[in-house]
């Protein structure tokens, strides 16, 4: 994501209590536009390329049918946001604008899309600045790998549809009778399936939610609408 000078940092030290732990700044309750009735793209903007391919690749791992494209400095940026993204992940420090500048570029050529800052700036000023130009998340670049993933999933709306219609049928039943309490073995009747197979069906649940255990797998679900 480019070198940070001196305004670089580990940011986790400002996260307080926040559940995300890496997010800075959230503004809760920007969805962007639907995706529906065409694929689900999102742009990756990231002059360090190690970092951008590598958080390209394990997000379309996580949600297969994504288009996701990639962009190293505001100019390539700006020409990829004309193809009206659902989603943009943008690094502050890159070649071609200043922060802001390049921010509020991007924003005039994909206004429907859902823009989260990933960034390791600590300007205060700055990120007022940038909080202020429509961002639903700032995010710090410094956070851990799994949690900041967690953080990109809650921060777009469209990627929790997307995971509601691309969960199997028979993982959503059982989805369906952990969300009302029953066990492995009543949900195995109610199925009419062995309660080892419910027992792989839970576990691959609980890793596709990033869950800790299957009440937090009920909980990640009913909050991103997949119940």
């Amino acid at each position: 994501m480019g070198s940070d000078g001196a305004h670089g940092g580990d940011l986790r030290r400002t996260a307080g209590a926040d559940p995300w732990g890496g997010v800075l700044y959230s503004a809760a309750g920007r969805s962007g536009r639907s995706c529906r009735g065409r694929p689900m793209r999102g742009l990756i903007c990231d002059d360090h390329p190690l970092m951008r391919q590598a958080l390209a690749a394990t997000m379309r791992d996580r949600w297969p049918g994504v288009i996701i494209d990639e962009a190293s400095d505001y100019p390539q940026a700006w020409a990829a946001a004309e193809a009206r993204p659902d989603f943009c992940l943008l690094d502050l420090d890159m070649p071609g604008a200043e922060p802001a500048e390049g921010l509020r570029a991007l924003r005039a050529r994909a206004p429907g899309a859902v823009v989260l800052v990933v960034t390791g700036l600590t300007d205060p000023a700055l990120l007022a600045a940038v909080a202020g130009c429509g961002v639903t998340a700032v995010l710090s670049k410094n956070t851990d790998a799994a949690v900041l993933l967690e953080a990109i999933r809650e921060g777009i709306p469209q990627l929790q549809e997307h995971e509601a219609r691309t969960l199997p049928p028979r993982q959503q039943e059982v989805l369906g009778g952990l969300s009302r309490g029953l066990t492995n073995k009543e949900i195995a009747i109610e199925l009419g399936i062995s309660p080892a197979t419910v027992k792989i069906h839970v576990s691959r649940l609980i890793s596709w939610l990033g869950a800790a255990n299957r009440t937090d797998a009920v909980a990640r679900a009913q909050r991103g609408r997949v119940i």
